[in-house]
């Protein structure tokens, strides 16, 4: 298949997750740690990685308003896309604050 596929939306691509500049910034962040993640072998820090991979999070983050807007509306707990990328680049702070005090921690060990 040379091009991904969805079940959202009218284009049937991958624009309700990465179509905009706040989802490509979330996921960009998120994966400039996903080689140092592999090398930590961290439990704990590969299951929050993967639960900061659900796509719901980027699916939030959606800033479709015409024909399809309406859809990303039922299923979404924030009021504005905005307001999600905040939410969930905290928590992601948080998270990459988490994986750099471990890295630096195992570095001083070794």
């Amino acid at each position: 298949m040379p091009f991904p596929i969805s079940w959202a939306d009218e284009e049937r691509d991958t624009t309700a997750w990465l179509g905009n500049e706040l989802q490509n910034e979330a996921f960009n962040k998120l994966y400039s740690v996903e080689k140092l993640l592999h090398k930590l072998k961290n439990t704990q820090l590969t299951s929050d990685f993967r639960k900061l991979q659900e796509s719901d999070h980027f699916y939030y983050m959606c800033t479709k308003f015409f024909s399809d807007g309406v859809v990303h509306g039922y299923f979404n707990p924030y009021e504005t896309p905005y307001e999600a990328f905040i939410n969930y680049m905290n928590i992601l702070s948080d998270f990459l604050i988490r994986v750099d005090r471990i890295n630096s921690s195992k570095k001083k060990q070794d």
